[in-house]
């Protein structure tokens, strides 16, 4: 799927993370309701969206 940037496998409650990308609200609703709900074995997702970048860091403080 062209919307997801980045999956992970995830200890705790969750089974996996995705970092998803869409142009509108409205556009991630329709990837979610068309595309990955229909997937097999998908029992609940859960949506959060960040309000901001606070602090990025690509280089590794060695």
């Amino acid at each position: 799927m062209d919307e997801v940037l980045e999956c992970f496998l995830m200890t705790g409650s969750h089974d996996y993370l995705l970092r998803v990308v869409s142009e509108s609200l409205k556009s991630y609703e329709r990837f979610i309701r068309r595309d990955l709900t229909r997937l097999p074995n998908i029992a609940a997702i859960e949506s959060s969206f960040a309000f901001g970048q606070v602090k990025r860091q690509t280089r590794l403080p060695l």
